[in-house]
């Protein structure tokens, strides 16, 4: 830890064992302004956790098909390096995936206030939900088909699925993965 941290760590452990103490010994208004110091500062913390787990507690399904689709991205990529551009480096394989994840979170949560601002459930705002959480999602898995592609040597996934996912990178048009057609560019 840095001396900064160590120091902003101290104040707060001091914060706490002095409002804790006065709890414990104070008079009774010592020990109300004590207990509102601890309610003040800790329930925002309180608060934001709260819903950052609730937020995480309902989309666990979401979020670990991102998370399986950034692993199996990396494992398609790592082999994709090593052995067939054969231009691994450690150095940008952890800078690729520290962003690649980065990404994916950053753009999960502005993906996510936008559905927030439309306040109610209706077919534009369930639709924009379904969408922006396909495109965290297909940034990822996009990336490992590709990588996929190289490994197999453009066998697997057939060519028909590379252009619906570059259909789709370019026109969010969700159509076409249901009835067939392998592209719409409007």
């Amino acid at each position: 830890m840095n001396h900064k941290l160590k120091v902003m760590v101290q104040i707060i452990y001091n914060f706490l064992l002095l409002n804790l103490a006065k709890i414990h010994c104070g008079t009774l208004v010592v020990k109300l302004k004590a207990s509102l110091n601890i309610a003040l500062v800790i329930s925002p913390i309180a608060f934001i956790t709260e819903k950052i787990t609730d937020w995480y507690l309902t989309n666990q399904a979401y979020i670990l098909w991102v998370c399986v689709a950034i692993l199996i991205d990396w494992a398609f990529g790592l082999i994709k390096h090593l052995f067939f551009t054969k231009d691994f480096d450690f150095k940008a394989m952890g800078i690729g995936l520290l962003l690649k994840l980065g990404l994916a979170v950053f753009a999960g949560i502005l993906f996510e206030g936008l559905h927030y601002f439309l306040k109610e459930e209706n077919i534009v705002s369930n639709s924009l939900l379904i969408i922006t959480r396909l495109s965290v999602f297909m940034y990822p898995a996009g990336s490992a088909f590709m990588n996929m592609a190289v490994v197999s040597k453009g066998v697997f996934p057939p060519v028909g699925w590379i252009k619906k996912l570059q259909a789709f990178n370019e026109n969010l048009d969700l159509t076409q993965f249901k009835n067939g057609n392998t592209s719409q560019t409007n």
